[in-house]
């Protein structure tokens, strides 16, 4: 049996608040508000945009969300994870800055705006799951404390997996730097020996003792290392490099299985939105302006992370007269990542899809 993908038609070019109207009736339809009992702690999960960024979905759109929580008693708040690489999002005191730049703040969104896996994204916890790459995932460690998830995905494009929406949300989102990096690398982390100052930051850092001096420079014990990241994040002269050329397919895989991982620890309170409007090449990690490279095509809901994902593409090729892919990387196929979610349980690529007109 399929899932039930809701779904209005929507533009970037309408008013604020006929948008916000339309996602106040979607939450309706799809019944979220039985997600959430009065007093529970839900987390909206979503992308604040890169610095340069302003593609990516706007605080407005998240407002009504917010609301309809409110109105059943839940406490809603906004949130987002650190990021591996150099960036204004690799630490929460930066990554909140920009988001409020962005107008990712209380007053604006009507929540308080958090980031969910700490000071600098090593706060986590494990979720054993049914796996074919993995028995366990590590996530952000503030996942585990709430008792809703409600995400908030911008479908766009990606360098690297083709598509970039709920799954990647989640799967990556959702995920500890420890989790991030088990999905981007192919190795463990190494020492560029030409950047490295000798400060020995990392060496303190190192929670298994696995960083030791080499003369002047530092050296990681690959033995002994457990991928965690946290040098990664503590060296400031970017002298800790790991390497990213992970085939894409197999990354997909890996960002699936982590999006299980994210599922399993909300045991069912869960619901998706995705927003099919200003659809870029690339995703909102890309720090400058875009452009669209296909028709808006609306909104939609579930909770069925995989069907969700599957509509946006359907509808995508429909409006386009091509998939997605086409149009950003063609030599990628962004839909293994619904098959392998597919495989392993997480939902199904079947669905009904309701579109509300009034």
């Amino acid at each position: 049996m399929g899932a039930t993908v809701w779904f209005v038609r929507a533009s970037v070019q309408e008013p604020v608040e006929a948008i916000a109207a339309k996602i106040r009736r979607l939450f309706e339809a799809a019944e979220f508000g039985k997600l959430a009992e009065p007093g529970e702690l839900v987390a909206i999960k979503m992308h604040f945009g890169e610095k340069h960024n302003d593609t990516h979905v706007q605080p407005e759109m998240v407002w009504p969300i917010v609301q309809s929580l409110i109105a059943r008693g839940a406490k809603p708040f906004v949130t987002d994870t650190n990021v591996l690489y150099r960036s204004e999002r690799s630490n929460a005191v930066d990554h909140l800055l920009l988001a409020h730049r962005h107008g990712f703040t209380p007053e604006r969104v009507g929540a308080p705006v958090l980031i969910l896996d700490g000071l600098r994204g090593n706060q986590e916890f494990e979720v054993e799951i049914p796996g074919q790459i993995y028995r366990k995932v590590s996530l952000a460690a503030g996942l585990a404390l709430v008792d809703v998830l409600i995400t908030v995905s911008h479908v766009t494009g990606h360098i690297a997996m083709g598509l970039g929406g709920t799954l990647k949300n989640m799967g990556m989102g959702l995920s500890s730097r420890m989790g991030k990096l088990r999905q981007h690398s192919a190795s463990k982390p190494y020492v560029d020996q030409k950047a490295c100052t000798g400060c020995w930051v990392c060496i303190r850092w190192c929670p298994e003792d696995a960083i030791v001096r080499e003369g002047q420079v530092a050296w990681i014990d690959p033995d002994r290392c457990i991928g965690c990241g946290e040098c990664l994040t503590v060296c400031r002269f970017d002298a800790v490099r790991h390497d990213w050329r992970v085939e894409s397919a197999e990354l997909q895989r890996r960002v699936a299985e982590h999006a299980l991982g994210a599922a399993i620890s909300k045991k069912g309170k869960l619901g998706c939105f995705n927003f099919v409007l200003n659809v870029t090449k690339d995703c909102d990690c890309l720090g400058r302006k875009q452009v669209p490279v296909v028709p808006d095509v609306g909104i939609l809901a579930s909770t069925d992370p995989v069907a969700i994902d599957a509509a946006a593409l359907d509808l995508i090729r429909e409006v386009a007269g091509a998939e997605l892919f086409r149009f950003a990387y063609p030599h990628l196929d962004g839909r293994e990542q619904l098959r392998h979610a597919e495989k392993i349980g997480l939902g199904t690529q079947k669905y009904e899809l309701v579109e509300i007109t009034a």
